[in-house]
């Protein structure tokens, strides 16, 4: 028997806004990876599951843990399926597992940036003014770029100059850098909270906090 946090909870929620399915694997550990293959996401958890685990629609797993007041307990000693219980008033759900090679998952060795050529703190207010800016701006792009020795993110649509855009400074850098990075928005699916930054010339990103990271891959031709 397993109980599953909120904050797992919480934390799979996020990680179903990148691919609806996943395998979790024993340990105290989770990750997912989008069918595009562009988004990486891992998170160090509080429980330690005992096997493994292979939900095909996250979702509604989601919605399950979600049904009961309180707590929801896993149980895994079925092999065909996650029994989930609620001790308060004796309910239960059987929640039938996948095949998880049918599953797009995480490669099993370690991924990690080729290098760190620009690094920063983006804040979870920063985060958040963003995300709001982005719904009332409509644009598909942020870009991190560097002028007169500051560094800022700018919502805005790479291939329309006359679109509209929001500018939020995040750091200081060198007088004479000169880079500019984008992401689409569309893939910083990130857990609300702050994140130190590093993004490589080659094209990709990490977000990382205490208990998540994330590896986001930028635009091509920045």
């Amino acid at each position: 028997m397993t109980v599953i946090s909120k904050e797992t909870i919480d934390i799979l929620s996020n990680f179903s806004t990148i691919n609806k399915s996943i395998v979790i694997k024993p340990g105290n550990q989770i990750q997912t990876l989008s069918l595009n293959k562009n988004i990486l996401a891992k998170a160090k958890v509080q429980e330690t599951f005992d096997r493994e685990i292979p939900i095909y629609d996250l979702p509604s797993l989601i919605q399950v843990f979600n049904l009961f007041d309180g707590t929801p307990v896993i149980n895994t000693t079925q092999q065909s399926w996650l029994e989930v219980t609620n001790p308060a008033n004796r309910s239960k759900v059987k929640f039938f597992y996948s095949d998880p090679d049918i599953i797009v998952q995480p490669p099993n060795k370690e991924v990690d940036l080729p290098s760190e050529d620009v690094t920063f703190r983006l804040e979870a207010p920063v985060l958040q003014q963003i995300r709001k800016a982005w719904s009332i701006c409509g644009v598909p792009d942020l870009c991190l770029y560097a002028a007169n020795g500051v560094m800022s993110l700018c919502l805005t649509d790479k291939k329309n100059d006359t679109s509209n855009s929001y500018q939020i400074e995040v750091g200081d850098c060198d007088e004479d850098d000169s880079f500019c990075y984008c992401f689409k928005m569309e893939n910083l699916k990130l857990f609300p909270q702050s994140y130190d930054v590093a993004i490589s010339k080659h094209n990709v990103a990490r977000f990382e906090a205490d208990n998540v990271k994330y590896l986001i891959a930028l635009e091509p031709n920045n």
